[in-house]
């Protein structure tokens, strides 16, 4: 079982990396909320969402999703 959730883990913080890197943000941050329910907040995937925002500039409502997400 502790394999399975470790896979589980590493796959969504591949696809969080995939989804920075090809602009999809909104995706990003949605999956990032899903990732906190189950593996709990991860500093190293806000800071990934920070670069990402801060690199591509999206629209006001996923820097306001983003907000929602880090204050949580």
């Amino acid at each position: 079982m502790q394999r399975h959730v470790m896979q589980r883990r590493q796959r969504q913080l591949d696809e969080l990396h995939d989804l920075c890197r090809s602009g999809r943000l909104a995706r990003a941050i949605d999956l990032a909320f899903e990732h906190f329910a189950v593996f709990g907040r991860e500093d190293e995937i806000v800071d990934l969402l920070s670069d990402a925002i801060a690199r591509l500039d999206p629209a006001p409502s996923v820097r306001q999703r983003f907000a929602e997400l880090t204050s949580a």
